[in-house]
């Protein structure tokens, strides 16, 4: 499939929304892939994964569903950004369904930081949303949440293997949590302290307040179970 044979692909799956939100950044990445020749020296080097999050969270925004997504973007992945991984083809593929899968289901939302987007791809003021990113911020959205999810090696493994790689981290990670829940601390905060910590979730990622709260439902499941003695997690937001 050609470059602009995606974007023709997509606007089709777009049907009449196409429009409105396919905006000039995603225009560009889906014809044209990243162009490192934009990047000035001081720019870090978006790998594969930091463009594939950007265009799920983008697609899921459009209104994609997660298997559309997955199939357009696993498409393009291989053709267009075989050149930034070292992975095969088959790898890019598993990878590019584990990022959809966790862009989907932790409903991250799209950001694009505008001009300053990480890709340096094309950016225009009459872009419906234009201003809205102006005042969004970037951090744990979007454009950056490829910071939170899979790291590419461990995209590739089975997700046994990456669980009883991080267990010993996420077992300490969740000793904090439950000390913090009974100080009262704000999920927030305790999202903060254990990247600060660096502390990795189950499948070693960074925390988010979205992780976080998985855990916690998941603690709190727990405790229904126990005895009626036992002492209830409260939460703060």
């Amino acid at each position: 499939m050609g470059k602009s044979e995606f974007l023709d692909k997509l606007t089709a799956l777009l049907g009449g929304l196409g429009e409105g939100v396919l905006f000039p950044c995603i225009q560009d990445l889906v014809a044209n892939g990243l162009q490192t020749s934009r990047l000035s020296p001081s720019d870090g080097v978006p790998n594969r994964q930091d463009v594939t999050q950007y265009l799920a969270a983008w697609s899921r925004g459009a209104g994609l569903d997660e298997e559309t997504c997955r199939r357009w973007l696993s498409d393009y992945a291989v053709a267009m950004l075989s050149s930034i991984s070292k992975s095969s083809s088959s790898g890019i593929r598993h990878s590019t369904k584990s990022n959809v899968k966790y862009i989907y289901r932790d409903e991250v939302a799209f950001a694009c930081a505008c001009e300053a987007n990480q890709f340096r791809a094309r950016c225009s003021d009459t872009c419906p949303v234009y201003e809205e990113m102006k005042r969004k911020p970037v951090k744990g959205e979007g454009a950056s949440a490829a910071r939170t999810a899979y790291p590419d090696e461990l995209a590739e493994l089975p997700p046994a293997r990456v669980k009883e790689r991080f267990q010993e981290q996420f077992e300490a990670a969740m000793a904090n949590v439950r000390r913090e829940l009974e100080n009262g601390t704000k999920k927030t905060k305790i999202v903060d302290l254990l990247n600060q910590q660096e502390l990795k979730t189950r499948t070693g990622r960074k925390w988010t307040n979205a992780l976080l709260s998985k855990e916690i439902r998941k603690l709190q499941e727990v405790r229904q179970t126990e005895p009626s003695d036992s002492a209830t997690i409260q939460t703060s937001d």
